[in-house]
Protein backbone atom coordinates (compact mmCIF):
# COMPACT_ATOMS: atom_id res chain seq x y z
CA UNK A 1 0.00 0.00 0.00
CA UNK A 2 2.88 2.46 0.83
CA UNK A 3 4.44 1.98 -2.57
CA UNK A 4 1.22 2.51 -4.64
CA UNK A 5 1.31 5.98 -2.46
CA UNK A 6 4.38 6.73 -3.55
CA UNK A 7 4.05 6.23 -7.10
CA UNK A 8 0.80 8.19 -6.51
CA UNK A 9 2.52 11.21 -4.89
CA UNK A 10 5.43 10.77 -7.59
CA UNK A 11 2.64 11.08 -11.10
CA UNK A 12 1.33 13.55 -9.02
CA UNK A 13 4.51 15.97 -9.31
CA UNK A 14 5.11 14.54 -12.51
CA UNK A 15 1.64 16.44 -13.32
CA UNK A 16 1.63 19.42 -11.04
CA UNK A 17 5.54 20.35 -12.67
CA UNK A 18 4.63 19.52 -16.35
CA UNK A 19 1.65 22.14 -16.21
CA UNK A 20 4.04 24.68 -14.15
CA UNK A 21 6.67 24.31 -17.15
CA UNK A 22 3.62 24.26 -20.09
CA UNK A 23 3.89 27.90 -21.19
CA UNK A 24 7.42 28.56 -20.44
CA UNK A 25 9.33 25.38 -21.57
CA UNK A 26 6.75 23.24 -23.56
CA UNK A 27 10.05 20.43 -24.25
CA UNK A 28 10.56 20.07 -20.41
CA UNK A 29 6.42 20.24 -19.66
CA UNK A 30 6.37 17.30 -22.34
CA UNK A 31 9.04 15.66 -21.09
CA UNK A 32 7.71 15.57 -17.90
CA UNK A 33 4.36 14.61 -18.96
CA UNK A 34 5.39 11.68 -20.91
CA UNK A 35 7.79 10.65 -17.88
CA UNK A 36 4.26 10.71 -15.90
CA UNK A 37 2.53 8.47 -18.53
CA UNK A 38 5.61 6.12 -18.47
CA UNK A 39 5.48 5.71 -14.85
CA UNK A 40 1.70 5.00 -14.18
CA UNK A 41 2.19 2.54 -17.27
CA UNK A 42 4.92 0.74 -15.73
CA UNK A 43 3.67 0.42 -12.40
CA UNK A 44 0.41 -0.77 -13.56
CA UNK A 45 -1.35 2.27 -10.97
CA UNK A 46 -4.90 1.95 -11.05
CA UNK A 47 -6.03 5.22 -12.23
CA UNK A 48 -9.92 6.05 -11.39
CA UNK A 49 -11.70 6.04 -14.87
CA UNK A 50 -12.78 9.91 -14.21
CA UNK A 51 -8.81 10.91 -13.54
CA UNK A 52 -7.82 9.05 -16.41
CA UNK A 53 -10.16 10.61 -18.96
CA UNK A 54 -9.31 13.91 -17.58
CA UNK A 55 -5.25 12.80 -18.20
CA UNK A 56 -6.21 12.20 -21.62
CA UNK A 57 -7.99 15.56 -22.28
CA UNK A 58 -5.28 17.57 -20.85
CA UNK A 59 -1.91 15.76 -22.10
CA UNK A 60 -0.41 13.73 -25.75
CA UNK A 61 0.00 10.02 -24.91
CA UNK A 62 2.34 9.89 -27.24
CA UNK A 63 4.76 13.07 -26.42
CA UNK A 64 3.21 13.93 -23.40
CA UNK A 65 2.83 17.94 -24.19
CA UNK A 66 0.29 19.65 -22.42
CA UNK A 67 -2.98 20.16 -24.71
CA UNK A 68 -3.74 24.06 -25.36
CA UNK A 69 -6.88 24.18 -27.35
CA UNK A 70 -5.43 26.63 -30.36
CA UNK A 71 -1.66 26.58 -29.59
CA UNK A 72 -0.33 22.67 -28.87
CA UNK A 73 -3.61 21.15 -30.15
CA UNK A 74 -6.81 21.54 -32.04
CA UNK A 75 -10.23 20.21 -30.92
CA UNK A 76 -13.04 18.99 -32.99
CA UNK A 77 -16.05 16.71 -32.59
CA UNK A 78 -17.29 14.07 -34.47
CA UNK A 79 -20.65 13.33 -35.65
CA UNK A 80 -22.54 10.46 -35.08
CA UNK A 81 -22.88 9.61 -38.54
CA UNK A 82 -19.30 10.02 -39.79
CA UNK A 83 -17.79 7.39 -37.40
CA UNK A 84 -19.86 4.66 -38.37
CA UNK A 85 -20.29 5.79 -42.19
CA UNK A 86 -23.62 4.99 -42.10
CA UNK A 87 -26.40 7.51 -42.30
CA UNK A 88 -28.90 8.08 -39.15
CA UNK A 89 -32.29 6.22 -39.71
CA UNK A 90 -34.04 7.63 -36.56
CA UNK A 91 -34.19 11.20 -36.02
CA UNK A 92 -32.06 12.11 -32.86
CA UNK A 93 -31.42 15.08 -30.79
CA UNK A 94 -28.89 17.98 -31.69
CA UNK A 95 -26.90 16.21 -28.00
CA UNK A 96 -26.51 12.89 -29.61
CA UNK A 97 -25.47 14.37 -32.78
CA UNK A 98 -21.78 15.10 -31.22
CA UNK A 99 -20.50 11.83 -29.77
CA UNK A 100 -16.79 12.21 -29.35
CA UNK A 101 -14.59 14.62 -29.03
CA UNK A 102 -11.41 14.52 -31.09
CA UNK A 103 -7.74 15.98 -29.80
CA UNK A 104 -4.86 16.21 -32.33
CA UNK A 105 -1.78 16.84 -31.06
CA UNK A 106 0.05 20.15 -32.95
CA UNK A 107 3.80 19.03 -32.06
CA UNK A 108 3.23 14.49 -32.69
CA UNK A 109 -0.20 14.46 -35.11
CA UNK A 110 -1.33 12.12 -32.88
CA UNK A 111 -5.31 11.91 -32.26
CA UNK A 112 -7.00 11.42 -29.06
CA UNK A 113 -10.33 10.03 -29.40
CA UNK A 114 -12.92 11.00 -26.22
CA UNK A 115 -16.81 9.83 -25.77
CA UNK A 116 -19.15 12.44 -24.57
CA UNK A 117 -21.20 11.67 -21.70
CA UNK A 118 -24.57 11.70 -22.70
CA UNK A 119 -26.37 14.57 -21.35
CA UNK A 120 -29.74 13.94 -19.20
CA UNK A 121 -32.64 16.06 -19.77
CA UNK A 122 -34.39 16.95 -16.63
CA UNK A 123 -38.28 17.46 -16.81
CA UNK A 124 -39.84 19.08 -14.11
CA UNK A 125 -43.35 17.14 -13.68
CA UNK A 126 -46.02 18.53 -11.13
CA UNK A 127 -47.94 15.94 -9.43
CA UNK A 128 -51.43 16.16 -9.34
CA UNK A 129 -51.38 15.86 -5.55
CA UNK A 130 -49.17 19.16 -5.50
CA UNK A 131 -51.64 20.98 -7.41
CA UNK A 132 -54.37 20.01 -5.34
CA UNK A 133 -52.54 21.27 -2.28
CA UNK A 134 -51.58 24.61 -3.79
CA UNK A 135 -54.50 25.83 -4.96
CA UNK A 136 -57.43 27.17 -2.11
CA UNK A 137 -60.82 25.44 -2.67
CA UNK A 138 -63.52 28.40 -2.32
CA UNK A 139 -67.16 27.40 -1.68
CA UNK A 140 -69.79 29.63 -2.77
CA UNK A 141 -71.94 29.00 0.67
CA UNK A 142 -69.60 30.53 2.75
CA UNK A 143 -68.86 34.38 3.01
CA UNK A 144 -65.75 33.94 4.54
CA UNK A 145 -62.28 34.81 2.78
CA UNK A 146 -60.31 32.11 1.67
CA UNK A 147 -56.56 32.51 3.54
CA UNK A 148 -54.35 35.33 1.85
CA UNK A 149 -51.57 33.80 -0.31
CA UNK A 150 -48.62 36.17 0.17
CA UNK A 151 -47.99 37.69 -2.98
CA UNK A 152 -44.36 36.92 -3.19
CA UNK A 153 -44.91 32.95 -2.91
CA UNK A 154 -46.81 32.62 -6.49
CA UNK A 155 -44.95 35.44 -8.45
CA UNK A 156 -43.24 35.93 -10.93
CA UNK A 157 -39.72 37.08 -11.29
CA UNK A 158 -41.02 40.35 -12.76
CA UNK A 159 -43.86 40.88 -10.38
CA UNK A 160 -40.96 40.44 -7.55
CA UNK A 161 -38.90 42.74 -8.95
CA UNK A 162 -41.80 45.43 -9.54
CA UNK A 163 -42.85 44.90 -5.38
CA UNK A 164 -39.55 45.59 -4.43
CA UNK A 165 -39.03 48.65 -6.54
CA UNK A 166 -42.48 49.84 -5.33
CA UNK A 167 -41.36 48.98 -1.69
CA UNK A 168 -38.16 51.08 -2.18
CA UNK A 169 -39.89 53.86 -4.07
CA UNK A 170 -42.56 54.41 -0.98
CA UNK A 171 -39.31 54.00 1.65
CA UNK A 172 -38.21 57.17 0.46
CA UNK A 173 -41.09 58.69 0.29
CA UNK A 174 -41.73 57.96 3.35
CA UNK A 175 -38.27 59.42 4.40
CA UNK A 176 -38.86 62.48 2.27
CA UNK A 177 -42.17 63.19 4.97
CA UNK A 178 -40.49 62.95 7.70
CA UNK A 179 -37.56 65.26 6.32
CA UNK A 180 -39.78 67.93 5.29
CA UNK A 181 -41.74 68.42 8.67
CA UNK A 182 -41.77 71.54 9.61
CA UNK A 183 -40.17 72.21 13.15
CA UNK A 184 -36.40 74.13 13.80
CA UNK A 185 -33.73 72.91 12.35
CA UNK A 186 -29.63 73.59 13.48
CA UNK A 187 -29.86 76.16 10.61
CA UNK A 188 -32.45 77.72 11.79
CA UNK A 189 -30.75 79.01 15.11
CA UNK A 190 -27.37 79.80 12.57
CA UNK A 191 -27.07 84.01 11.92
Amino acid sequence: MAMTDLVASRAAYLHEAAHMLAVSSPAASAFLGLARNRLIEDTELEVPAKEWDALRRETCGACGSMFVPGWSCKISSVPKSHQKGTKRKSKATDLDAFTNMVYQCLKCHRTTKQALQPQLRRHMKRSESNVAKQLPIISKSSNEEAPKVPKTANASSKQRQKSRKGGLQAMLEKNKTQNSKPGLDLMDFMM
